[in-house]
C-alpha cells in the first residue's frame, strides 16, 4: 500500500461526494448483466462516511445502495430503509479502498472500516467491484480531479 499523510488528503466535500458516487454507480450500473448479479444477492448496503476535522463531528455522509428490489436504487442522504450490511469509515479510507489502495479485509481488521451485518456476504460481493474501481478513475477524470487521482502518490 501506498504511504500516505492524512493531512495532505484533497478536499472533498460530502456535496462532492454524492456527486462522485452517482456518477460511479450510473456508469458501473449500466451494464445489466452486473446490476443482474447484485439484484440476486438481494442485499441493501448502506455506506457512511465522515471527516470529523473539515465536515465537523455531526457531519455524516451517507450512500444506499438498495438490491433488495426489483430494480436498482441508488439513494444519497439518510433514508429510512434498514441495511443488511452498513459500512462506516473516514471520506479518505473510502477513497484509498475505490483507488484500490487498500484492500477491504485490512482495513476492517485495522479498524478503519467498521461493518455491521453478515461480512461473508459482502465478501462475497467483492469479484463484482471490478468495474467501480474504474469508473471511479473515469468519473474523477471527467470531473478534473487530478488532485484524488493523485493521492495517494504511488
Amino acid at each position: 500500500m501506498a504511504k500516505y499523510n492524512v493531512a495532505d488528503r484533497p478536499e472533498v466535500s460530502p456535496e462532492q461526494m454524492y456527486e462522485i458516487a452517482t456518477r460511479v454507480a450510473e456508469k458501473t450500473f449500466a451494464d445489466q448483466a452486473l446490476t443482474d448479479k447484485l439484484l440476486k444477492a438481494g442485499m441493501l448496503i448502506q455506506f457512511k462516511y465522515y471527516d470529523a476535522e473539515r465536515w465537523g463531528k455531526e457531519i455524516e455522509a451517507m450512500l444506499t445502495v438498495d438490491c433488495s428490489g426489483d430494480r436498482l436504487e441508488i439513494i444519497t442522504g439518510s433514508c429510512d430503509k434498514k441495511p443488511n450490511v452498513e459500512m462506516s469509515m473516514e471520506a479518505y479510507i473510502a477513497h484509498l479502498f475505490w483507488m484500490q489502495k487498500l484492500q477491504l479485509m485490512s482495513a476492517i481488521t485495522r479498524g478503519q472500516m467498521k461493518v455491521k451485518g453478515p461480512i461473508p456476504k459482502l465478501m462475497r460481493l467483492l469479484p463484482l467491484m471490478k468495474p467501480f474501481y474504474a469508473n471511479y478513475r473515469l468519473t474523477l477524470e471527467e470531473l478534473g480531479r487530478d488532485d484524488l487521482l493523485a493521492w495517494p502518490a504511488g
